[in-house]
């Protein structure tokens, strides 16, 4: 197509796929200093995930059972947006250490 946007091996770049995708579910997680899992995210289908965080930083993990560590789990920093790919039938998990005060995670599922 016309006007993609593509690395130079021909690869559609994330900004392209974004640009032709609508908002599917939604969810906002108060993270704690217990890792918390969300609901599955997608049953039927692997879905990109954009994650947005603010007021702290904190950890995640995804799996069909996550747990989040904040010594083995990817950082999300504050005031940051992360995109990931989730497979069907798998949930994310957050934690946050105990120094930060408050933390926040909203996901958006792109489709």
């Amino acid at each position: 197509m016309a006007g993609q946007l593509k690395d130079s091996n021909g690869a559609l770049l994330p900004g392209a796929i974004l640009s032709s995708a609508s908002i599917g579910t939604t969810g906002v997680v108060s993270v704690s200093n217990t890792s918390a899992a969300t609901a599955v995210i997608d049953a039927d289908k692997d879905v990109l995930v954009r994650l947005a965080v603010s007021q702290g930083h904190c950890h995640f993990t995804i799996g069909a059972t996550p747990t989040a560590s904040i010594t083995t789990s990817p950082m999300l920093v504050n005031n940051s947006t992360e995109y990931v790919f989730v497979k069907a039938n798998e949930k994310l998990a957050f934690i946050k250490d105990a120094a930060v005060t408050t933390s926040t995670v909203a996901w958006t599922v792109i489709i």
